[in-house]
C-alpha cells in the first residue's frame, strides 16, 4: 500500500506491543542504522496512545541523526487478528478488472465485514493455460490502519508505504537468504515471536505461500516465570532479558519457560500438519526464528527439539550502525528492516 514518496533515507517502522523498532536505509540498501525505544508499561491492557508512541517514534529518528520528518519516507508495518495475507485464485482477467473482482471474491475468504477492511493485492502468477491469476491478497481494517497511521501524523508525517507483518518479514528473508537462491524450488519457514503474537509464515520464491497468526508470544514466558517463581513481572521480565539467561538453565526460571514454550511447539505442528494438506511441504523441515523473543538463549534448539524441525535464529542486521557505531542489529529488527527494503 504505496501512500507517496520524497528523497534521502528510507526508514522502516515496526509498532510493536513492547517496543518500537525503526531501521533507517540508504537508497543503495548497502546501509543501515536503527533504534529501539520500549513502550512505557502502565499495568493494564489498554494501548499506548498516539502520543505516547509519536515520542517513542521521536527518540528512535533522533538516535538515528535524524527526525521523523527527515527521511524521504517511512513504510509502517500492520499486525493483528485482523491483518491477512493469504494466497487466492481468480479467473484470468485485464489488470483494470482486477480489483473489482477481488473486492467481491475476498468475501469468501475474510471473517470480517469487508466494508470495514482495506485491501491491496499482487498479482503472482498468469496461469494463461488454466485460465486463472494466482493472487496475493494483503488486508487490515481501516480502524487498524488508522491507528497505525496517528502516530506519525501526531509528528506531521504521513506513511509513505504500509505493509502487512508477513509481507515484510517476507521481505527481510528474501533479501538475507536471496531471491536467485528460491530458484530452486525450497520452501522457507520464518518464526517471527512478538511479545503478544507471533507470525509464521512459509515462503516460496520470495512470497509469503501460508501465514498463520499465532496468539502467543514472549509474555507468556514472562507470565510463566512469574508464577512458577513467585516473583514479579517486572522480575520476571527481567531474567528473560539478561543476555545470560537461557532455556538450558537448571534453574525454576528456565523449567517454567521450557515448559511455557510447548504450547507454541503445538501451534507449529498444527500449522505444519494443516499446510500438508494443500501442499506439498518437505519432511525435513527448517524453520528461521526471529523477532525480540529470539533473543532468549536456548529457544531456537527448545522449538526445534519439541516441534522435530530445525530451528536457526535469524538477524538480518548482524553488524551495522547504531548511533554511529558498529553493533549487532538483534533479531527483533527484522520486520523493520524488511519495511525499509520497500523502498531502498
Amino acid at each position: 500500500m504505496r501512500l507517496g514518496m520524497g528523497s534521502g533515507l528510507w526508514a522502516g517502522l515496526d509498532l510493536g506491543t513492547y517496543s518500537v523498532k525503526l531501521v533507517t536505509m540508504h537508497p543503495s540498501g548497502s546501509r543501515c542504522r536503527f533504534a529501539e525505544a520500549v513502550v512505557p508499561r502502565t499495568g493494564g491492557d489498554e494501548p499506548p496512545t498516539a502520543s505516547v508512541l509519536a515520542g517513542l517514534i521521536d527518540d528512535c529518528a533522533s538516535r538515528t541523526n535524524l527526525s521523523a520528518r527527515g527521511f524521504r519516507g517511512i513504510s509502517v508495518g500492520v499486525s493483528g487478528p485482523d491483518v491477512i495475507v493469504k494466497q487466492i485464485a481468480l479467473p484470468l482477467m485485464d489488470e483494470s478488472e482486477i480489483r473489482g473482482a477481488l473486492r467481491y471474491e475476498a468475501r469468501k475468504h475474510l471473517p470480517f465485514d469487508i466494508d470495514s477492511m482495506v485491501l491491496d493485492h499482487q498479482v503472482l502468477a498468469r496461469n494463461t493455460s488454466e485460465r486463472k491469476l494466482d493472487i496475493l491478497l494483503a488486508t487490515v481494517s481501516q480502524a487498524r490502519l488508522d491507528r497505525a497511521l496517528a502516530p506519525l501524523r501526531e509528528l506531521g508525517v504521513e506513511a509513505g508505504i504500509v505493509d502487512a507483518a508477513p509481507l515484510a518479514l517476507a521481505n527481510a528473508l528474501a533479501q538475507a537468504t536471496g531471491r536467485d537462491a528460491d530458484g530452486d524450488g525450497a520452501v522457507r519457514l520464518l518464526l517471527d515471536v512478538g511479545h503478544l503474537e507471533s507470525w509464521l509464515s512459509l515462503h516460496h520464491r520470495g512470497h509469503p505461500l501460508f501465514t498463520r497468526r499465532l496468539e502467543w508470544g514472549g509474555a507468556r514466558l514472562t507470565e510463566a516465570v512469574a508464577d512458577a517463581t513467585g516473583c514479579g513481572l517486572d522480575r520476571a521480565e527481567a531474567w528473560k532479558l539478561d543476555a545470560n539467561a537461557s532455556l538450558t538453565q537448571a534453574g525454576p526460571e528456565a523449567a517454567a519457560a521450557r515448559s511455557a514454550v510447548e504450547s507454541m511447539c503445538e501451534e507449529l505442528r498444527r500449522s505444519f500438519a494443516f499446510y500438508r494438506t494443500i501442499a506439498a511441504l518437505p519432511e525435513a523441515l527448517t524453520l528461521r526464528l526471529c523477532g525480540g523473543t529470539a533473543r532468549l538463549g536456548g529457544l531456537a534448539e527448545r522449538l526445534g527439539e519439541i516441534a522435530g524441525v530445525t530451528v536457526s535464529p535469524f538477524s538480518p542486521l548482524d553488524v551495522h550502525e547504531r548511533g554511529g557505531r558498529a553493533a549487532a542489529g538483534g533479531p527483533q529488527f527484522t520486520q523493520a528492516y524488511g519495511l525499509a527494503l520497500r523502498a531502498a
